[in-house]
């Protein structure tokens, strides 16, 4: 009966599938009890990806999954030297929105999966994917606009509960950092059907 009810609502549901890329703004917190340790400013980083949009008409309401391929950078200060941390994760947003006039406003999980972890310490790069989860659940919410065959959307990303690494040593000093950044995306899409 399910399967008929889906089958229905797939067939009079309108789909939209293409490539998609988006420009982050990320900050790393770290964990509070850590001295000599500073934040550094949030840092540019790159998405890119598909997208689909199927809408039910009968429900008024659209999901959007998604599959990215991300990187996001961070900078902290540590004894007055620079660290910089590099993330490549496999994102899967699942979005759930509607349209209120010209806009769609949209929200829900966000599953990553992490490829790397790596730390720069002065031209000296470590691997430390091992002080972090394989995978993290975050959530996504925002406002988007299509426009002609254009889909743009402006969303923040954040962490469903802070979940910080296991603490590795950064210029003599043991540092933890929360594992999900929070983050501002802003993401263009193309239309191909």
């Amino acid at each position: 009966m399910l399967a008929l009810v889906f089958i229905g609502y797939s067939a009079s549901a309108q789909f939209t599938l293409g490539p998609r890329v988006a420009f982050t703004s990320s900050n790393l917190s770290i964990s509070d009890n850590i001295t000599n340790v500073q934040e550094g400013d949030a840092e540019f980083g790159l998405q890119y990806g598909i997208f689909a949009r199927f809408k039910v008409p009968i429900i008024g309401l659209y999901a959007q999954p998604e599959i990215l391929i991300s990187n996001t950078e961070s900078t902290i200060s540590t004894g007055g030297q620079d660290v910089d941390l590099s993330f490549n994760r496999v994102d899967v947003p699942i979005l759930l929105g509607g349209k209120v006039g010209p806009l769609r406003i949209n929200a829900g999980p966000v599953i990553s999966f992490l490829s790397t972890a790596e730390s720069d310490e002065g031209g000296v790069i470590a691997d430390i994917k091992d002080n972090y989860s394989n995978s993290t659940v975050g959530f996504q919410a925002g406002v988007g606009l299509d426009i002609a065959k254009f889909v743009i959307d402006l969303k923040y990303e954040g962490a469903l509960s802070e979940k910080f690494s296991d603490q590795f040593t950064v210029a003599g000093n043991p540092v933890s950092t929360d594992q999900r950044a929070s983050q501002l995306v802003l993401a263009v899409g193309f239309k191909l059907f």
